[in-house]
């Protein structure tokens, strides 16, 4: 993503024409053109070179704000989804698809892939009386590159009057009133990767997110990779232990029994690890992690898996301001029944964790002391 500020960041809409299948449904619907372009009634005023520019640059900003959304894309009619709060008029939806359903191809531009279009829209595109699609984003006035798009309309009229009035009220909207400026989102994307950004967001930013999610990718492959091979010792062991007819010492040596029991083992043990709510706690407790984004790390974790919660957890630094904060006075130990100082939950954690009883872990504790 450029390096920009929400003070130049403008709003664009033009028109580009489209046509849906039997089932009502256009397989690929090109939204924005490639390379320069503009308005015909001569917009973009506001940039300096007076034309929007798609390459590959700009579509990295569409696909990084495009992973933020929540809900699938917008197409409406005629830009009423920006006309009704003027208007009072209401903004049926004329169809929509995913929010990672964009789709860049150098030299045509980007494509939405899959819009659905209701009922009323697909009679109306297969009647003609709807020709064209044009879309809202959010572009940089040094560049002219977009940056968010918004959503998408059904239009018959390639110069729309009062689009800069329009725009100019809804940019702020979608600013001010809603909380969901696309820069913060962005960072807070990065940062969930475990990339700080200080100020804008850059290019280069960008390309650390995306390597960070492949490696993420990879990983959270090669823990697949270790559920099928766990999968596949598993039955090997049941084939060489099920026939009790066969004589397993003469088809299935012991050793090799054993070793492939060993090795499932091994397997289990690295596969299972820490629970998912225990890496986020140590975590939390090294000055990682933040009250308000637990939640996120469980669905992360609960989505893609141990493995790839952990590469984020791993991939941060320590907060000092953190630590300092839920840092708590060792607890004085006192004596048990037994003579032998009590263990904290912390300590009889750290015991379990190293194989070893809680009074050999005591007696340790009172050897350093």
């Amino acid at each position: 993503m450029p390096n920009t500020t929400t003070q130049n960041i403008g709003l664009a809409i033009c028109n580009l024409a489209t046509l849906p299948n039997e089932q009502g449904v256009s397989e690929r619907v090109l939204i924005i053109p490639d390379g320069e372009f503009q308005s015909a009634d001569g917009r973009p005023f506001d940039v300096p070179s007076r034309k929007w520019l798609m390459d590959a640059t700009a579509f990295d900003s569409l696909s990084l704000a495009a992973t933020t959304r929540t809900k699938d894309f917008l197409f409406d009619y005629d830009h009423q989804t920006l006309h009704k709060e003027k208007n009072g008029q209401p903004a049926p939806a004329s169809g929509w698809f995913k929010s990672d359903a964009l789709e860049y191809v150098p030299g045509e531009g980007v494509y939405a892939r899959s819009v659905e279009w209701t009922k009323n829209a697909y009679a109306a595109l297969t009647a003609k009386e709807y020709r064209y699609v044009s879309p809202v984003f959010l572009y940089d006035k040094q560049t002219g590159r977009p940056l968010v798009l918004l959503h998408v309309a059904l239009t018959n009229d390639p110069a729309l009057t009062g689009l800069d009035e329009v725009a100019v009220l809804n940019s702020q909207y979608l600013l001010n009133n809603t909380g969901t400026n696309p820069m913060n989102e962005a960072q807070q994307l990065l940062a969930a990767l475990g990339i700080t950004v200080d100020g804008d967001v850059t290019s280069e930013h960008i390309e650390k997110g995306k390597a960070a999610i492949t490696e993420l990718k990879s990983k959270a492959d090669g823990a697949e990779g270790k559920d099928k091979q766990i999968a596949a010792l598993n039955t090997q062991i049941q084939q060489a232990t099920s026939n009790t007819t066969v004589d397993l010492t003469k088809f299935v040596p012991v050793d090799v029994h054993n070793a492939l029991r060993g090795e499932l083992a091994a397997l289990n043990s690295q596969h299972q690890g820490v629970t998912i709510e225990t890496a986020i706690d140590k975590a939390k407790a090294e000055g990682r992690v933040i009250a308000a984004e637990i939640d996120y790390l469980k669905q992360l974790g609960e989505q893609s898996g141990l493995a790839a919660l952990n590469a984020v957890l791993d991939s941060r630094q320590p907060i000092a301001a953190l630590n300092a904060q839920q840092s708590k006075p060792t607890p004085t130990p006192t004596q048990d029944k037994t003579g032998v100082a009590a263990l904290s939950v912390e300590d009889k954690y750290a015991a379990d964790q190293l194989g070893i009883s809680h009074k050999d872990y005591a007696a340790l504790k009172e050897e350093d002391q």
